[in-house]
């Protein structure tokens, strides 16, 4: 698929919330180009490096992990910098950031309140309590992994609880009462549990990759999508992938009603409520690296994220609900992660 090249890269603009999509790109690795690209979904339009526009040049560091939007700030986790990014979502400008010396990998922020958050780390048994409201850090949460190869990743809120996965090296899912900040219940679901979601009928529902490659110290077996009862921190249901597959980004559409997820360079659509897999790809994708999904909370429109090579600056692809081609526009190197505003 051909990538077209222009771009707006010094945005004059004023985003109007609900017409818009922040696109987090990782940049190089170790070479400290993480950007931060703006659609305006109504105009169609992308402003490439607002952050660093906005901000008189001002980087955001290596490797740009994920994005959560609240209460009016969109926080930007900066993985290999070590730092959380405060930023005004309506002007692209820094409010404020958290770092400490306990921010060794930081993964995903999940707000528990308006006056905590948790942070996930790679390679860290802990989870880090921060205060958004003083960007500081007040607690860690013990998880009970094996500290240097422990790794939780993304959260879910489900009434006085998070539940997280455990990524890298790890095989289940763990329960948190945020009343406590204790781990109370773990649950195995599969090896490497990489993405979860809840669905409209409030289940659970996890994507492992089945660890990845044939040495995997914690195993090596066919990826698995697994449904989950949270109330009773039970698996209901599970449906196997082929070995060597490696799916990802599970979501769910604007209703709650679908899981969409990536697998072998195409998107794959499947009802909350069906018996087995699908058999047939819902998007073939013709990019070269689809390394991220979301699908818009208004419209279920889906956007697809492309690496290409992992060194030039990537795309996003814009499917219609039923999968037609819309749109298509370049970002900065290696777009990872989508936040709706």
């Amino acid at each position: 698929m051909e990538k077209p090249s222009s771009v707006n890269p010094s945005p004059d603009i004023v985003p109007e919330q609900g017409h818009g999509l922040f696109i987090l790109c990782e940049g190089t690795f170790q070479a400290g180009n993480s950007s931060l690209s703006f659609y305006d979904t109504e105009a169609g339009e992308v402003y490439n490096n607002v952050f660093s526009s906005a901000n008189d040049g001002a980087k955001l560091g290596d490797t740009g992990q994920s994005m959560t939007l609240h209460e009016g700030t969109l926080w930007v986790v900066v993985n290999s910098s070590h730092v959380i990014f405060a930023v005004d979502p309506a002007t692209f400008k820094e409010k404020g950031r958290i770092t400490s010396p306990e921010m060794t990998s930081p993964r995903y922020m999940h707000f528990v309140s308006d006056g905590k958050a948790y942070v996930s780390q790679l390679y860290d048994n802990r989870i880090l309590v921060v205060d958004p409201e003083t960007y500081s850090v007040t607690g860690t949460i013990e998880t009970g992994m094996e500290a240097g190869s422990a790794s939780v990743e993304q959260m879910v809120s489900y009434g006085d609880y998070v539940i997280a996965n455990c990524w890298s090296y790890q095989k289940d899912l763990i329960r948190i009462d945020t009343r406590t900040d204790k781990v109370t219940d773990v649950l195995e679901v599969g090896v490497q549990p990489q993405s979860i979601c809840l669905d409209s009928d409030g289940k659970l529902w996890v994507l492992t990759d089945g660890g990845g490659w044939a040495e995997n110290p914690t195993g090596y077996e066919a990826p698995r999508l697994v449904k989950v009862d949270p109330v009773k921190f039970e698996i209901e249901e599970t449906f196997r992938l082929a070995l060597g597959d490696s799916p990802s980004e599970l979501q769910t559409d604007a209703s709650g009603d679908n899981l969409y997820f990536l697998n072998g360079g195409k998107v794959w659509k499947m009802s909350k409520d069906a018996s087995s897999l699908p058999s047939e790809p819902y998007i073939d994708f013709a990019g070269s690296a689809p390394y991220a999904l979301t699908v818009c909370p208004w419209n279920s429109d889906i956007y697809v994220a492309d690496a290409v090579d992992y060194a030039q600056n990537g795309a996003v692809v814009r499917y219609s609900s039923d999968g037609t081609v819309l749109d298509e526009f370049r970002t900065g190197i290696c777009p990872g992660s989508f936040c709706w505003y």
